[in-house]
């Protein structure tokens, strides 16, 4: 398992339900992922694309280039999930992470909002 990897499964996704698909490809409910979204904000992840999935297949692939923002900007992951929440509630997603060599070494570090309250 890769450094990333791990960062993704045991700390980022940590009480979140997903589907691993395989080859880094993590599949999140709605309000999974939207949980997800905050949690990129909070800790500055940046998301490259976003894929959204209806009967396990992608229909959709969205791009911060697509909303003229920087991958590590969430807003745009934020605008671009609710227009296919709306669209389709019953879709899925996953996102196509980026994550700095720093933030892996602060690994230890990271501690999801949900569990600091």
């Amino acid at each position: 398992m890769t450094a990333q990897e791990q960062f993704l499964t045991q700390v980022l996704f940590n009480n979140l339900t997903y589907d691993d698909k395989g080859n880094g490809m993590y599949v999140f409910e709605a309000l999974e992922f939207k949980e997800l979204i905050t949690r990129c904000r909070d800790n500055g992840i940046g998301a490259y694309r976003m894929l959204v999935w209806n009967n396990n297949e992608v229909m959709t692939i969205a791009s911060h280039d697509d909303f003229n923002k920087k991958a590590t900007d969430a807003r745009w992951l934020k605008t671009a999930f609710y227009k296919y929440f709306y669209e389709d509630k019953s879709s899925k997603y996953s996102i196509e992470f980026k994550l700095s060599d720093k933030l892996l070494d602060r690994m230890e570090m990271f501690v999801p909002k949900d569990e600091e309250e």
